[in-house]
């Protein structure tokens, strides 16, 4: 009867548990999947969904499926993630006490390589993740773009780069190459996993600074020189698109990645775009992903490792029109490599549509002015017409406050005029005073001497 009891108890609070967090899931996933339509400047109904198309998931959400999958291992997946998480912090801590220098001697640092990637393997397994190479050819497309004499085997490199989809390609960089990356500084406080980034020599950075802004190409600089020359053995990972997407563009870049002009190696990570569930984040948050994996059995993440780039002349001057300096030019570069042997669509968006299309849904207010100029191309005249007007009404103010400040200019001098003058009759009447005084003196004192 005890063991029956505990076996009921268990499954009871299984079947507790997974409802709640398929129920959580199913809820705050429902925004995501509903049509989105809002009214323009020209009351025109328009469907977000359609205009942020690279952040909007396109898989989808079942509460039927989610209970299933949840309650058969939504428990031992979460219960797993955390073990091994802590298992991780412990083991990295104990390699830094007993090698201080991982970061220099090879042995060590093959050492620290080793346990990160054994127990990022087993985070992935547990969370049922499988991980399936691809080898696409792309040798004509580096022909094409870097020239015929390009070496390809050449595979020295100073920063891993790669798509950002959402949160597993970070454990699969770790699994593959134990690299630090590039993130916010409020990361090395996270619980369990500010430790592990710090474990892994990431670069924290405080973007709300100014000046902490502008060190960023500095330390950015010195560590990819420091990797390339190999007195630094721990690689640096950099996601140059700055946020998710759902998996099927490429975002545009930032330059901090390319602005030293050193070699790039590339990673394509991609998932199944025809599965009921996929892996990519797009607009919905990490947790939220996260929590939704836990309600699914089994997924696929397909990774491609490319070639190593480095800018060539060739490449400068064949591709003039993809920017005005060398940074810009190698930086789009990359990006059509993306484009065409990845299979992904170009995308010109970046983190702060994806923040306008999050702030839209959650607000239920849909500014055309905020949000995305999704529609520049057709009234570029209306833009410039708006934007002449602007700068005549902002002319008219500074013509007013101009008339304003004039005018209490010459107020002043008025002022200043009527004190003066007060100022010179006071200074008269006393001298007259003193002379009446001196006259009265000397008619006193010649009656004294006469006496």
């Amino acid at each position: 009867m005890g063991s029956l009891t505990v076996l009921f108890s268990i499954l009871g609070g299984n079947l507790i548990f997974s409802f709640v967090l398929s129920l959580v899931v199913y809820i705050r996933s429902q925004k995501y999947y509903k049509p989105c339509i809002k009214r323009d400047k020209d009351n025109n109904p328009i469907d977000l969904h359609k205009i942020y198309d690279p952040f909007h998931p396109h898989d989808e959400v079942c509460f039927i499926t989610l209970w299933i999958g949840a309650f058969f291992c939504g428990f031992i997946k979460a219960i797993s993630s955390l073990f091994i998480v802590i298992f991780v912090n412990w083991h990295i801590r104990i390699i830094e006490k007993c090698y201080k220098d991982c970061d220099t001697n090879p042995e060590h640092r093959k050492k620290m390589k080793n346990a990160i990637s054994c127990w990022s393997h087993m985070f992935l397994f547990m969370n049922g993740i499988r991980i399936k190479h691809k080898y696409p050819n792309c040798e004509d497309t580096y022909k094409k773009y870097l020239g015929e004499d390009y070496d390809l085997k050449d595979d020295r490199y100073s920063l891993l780069i790669s798509n950002h989809i959402g949160f597993f390609e970070i454990v699969l960089c770790m699994a593959l190459y134990a690299p630090g990356f590039m993130a916010k500084s409020t990361v090395e406080n996270f619980w369990f996993v500010g430790p592990i980034a710090s474990g892994l020599k990431s670069l924290f950075v405080n973007r709300q600074s100014e000046e902490e802004k502008k060190k960023i190409f500095d330390l950015l600089l010195q560590r990819q020189k420091a990797f390339y020359e190999q007195t630094f053995l721990a690689p640096l990972v950099l996601f140059p698109e700055g946020t998710c997407s759902c998996g099927r563009n490429i975002l545009r870049f930032k330059k901090g990645s390319f602005y030293s002009l050193l070699p790039v190696k590339p990673q394509i990570v991609s998932v199944d775009q025809t599965k009921s569930f996929q892996l990519s984040v797009g607009a919905s948050n990490v947790v939220l992903a996260y929590a939704k994996n836990l309600c699914h059995f089994v997924n696929t993440l397909y990774v491609a490792q490319l070639p190593t780039i480095r800018p060539t002349e060739f490449m400068y001057e064949n591709y003039k029109n993809l920017g005005k300096e060398k940074w810009e030019i190698y930086m789009n570069v990359v990006r059509k490599i993306y484009s065409e042997v990845g299979g992904l669509v170009e995308c010109d968006m970046g983190l702060r549509d994806l923040n306008r299309y999050i702030k839209a849904m959650r607000t239920g207010f849909y500014d055309p002015n905020e949000n995305m100029d999704f529609e520049s191309l057709k009234n570029k005249s209306e833009d410039n017409s708006s934007s002449s007007e602007v700068l005549e009404i902002k002319t008219e103010k500074l013509e007013t406050l101009d008339e304003k400040i004039d005018g209490k200019k010459e107020e002043e001098k008025e002022e200043k005029e009527e004190k003066e003058e007060k100022i010179d009759v006071k200074e008269n009447e006393n001298d007259g005073i003193n002379n009446i005084n001196d006259e009265n003196k000397k008619e006193i004192e010649e009656k004294l001497l006469d006496k």
